[in-house]
């Protein structure tokens, strides 16, 4: 997974739970299982949209290739 937290990280993570659950009204572990929530959707879309990034990058034609000077295959040149 990922590197262990150290110390100052557990405190800030365990603070950011007890104000979100202070805001919500709801128990510090219901607020900690919602953070992982929202950090997997996080996740998630940002997973997506490296995917559409990539299914909609535009391909490479074979106009492009005839653009270079020497238009032998690798092998044949020398």
């Amino acid at each position: 997974m990922g590197r262990p937290l150290t110390q100052a990280e557990k405190w800030r993570a365990h603070r950011k739970a007890f104000e979100l659950a202070l805001e919500l009204g709801i128990t510090p572990r219901e607020a900690e299982a919602k953070l992982r929530q929202i950090e997997a959707r996080e996740r998630h879309r940002a997973g997506s949209d490296r995917l559409a990034a990539k299914m909609n990058a535009p391909l490479r034609t074979s106009a492009d290739e005839s653009c270079r000077s020497d238009s032998q295959p690798w092998m044949m040149r020398d």
